[in-house]
């Protein structure tokens, strides 16, 4: 499965979970957080888009995914980084 549509996938499962993404540029990492009640991952546009898919999918593995289903690529990607 090539970059992008992994990454549109990914994306999906965090609309589906009612998070925003927020896609910046600058000298940061990224990451989950909370602000005002409100659940957000922050990717560096900057970063390749192999680092971005790993901070997106580390990021998504701080929340309840109980009720998403997802292919079996996926699925491997998160019990990859679910460490």
């Amino acid at each position: 499965m090539n970059l992008k549509k992994t990454y549109s996938q990914l994306m999906s499962i965090a609309d589906d979970l009612h998070i925003k993404v927020i896609k910046g540029k600058g000298n940061f990492k990224g990451g989950a957080c909370v602000y005002k009640k409100e659940n957000i991952i922050v990717l560096n546009h900057n970063k390749p888009i192999e680092e971005r898919l790993k901070n997106l999918i580390i990021s998504l593995l701080e929340f309840d995914m109980s009720a998403i289903d997802c292919d079996k690529h996926i699925q491997k990607l998160f019990e990859q980084y679910n460490t």
